[in-house]
C-alpha cells in the first residue's frame, strides 16, 4: 500500500473515532439508526486497515 494511502486511511480512522465519541459519549441517551450505521462504517475501516497492515507485515516478512 503506498504511503498516501496508508496516510488517507489513518486519517479517516481518527476522523471516524471522533464521529463516534460525539455521537456515543453519553451510553444513556437513545441512539438512532444513523449512529449505528456509522459505528458500523467504523468497524468496517477499522478491519479493513487491519487487514492492509497485516498484508503488508506479511509481504515484508517474506521479501527478508
Amino acid at each position: 500500500m503506498l504511503k498516501t494511502d496508508n496516510f488517507l486511511m489513518v486519517a479517516a480512522s481518527l476522523l471516524l473515532l471522533a464521529v463516534n465519541w460525539f455521537a456515543f459519549h453519553d451510553f444513556r441517551e437513545a441512539h438512532t439508526v444513523r449512529d449505528w450505521l456509522m459505528l458500523f462504517a467504523s468497524i468496517l475501516v477499522f478491519i479493513q486497515f487491519g487487514r492492509e497492515f497485516w498484508k503488508a507485515n506479511l509481504e515484508d516478512h517474506h521479501a527478508a
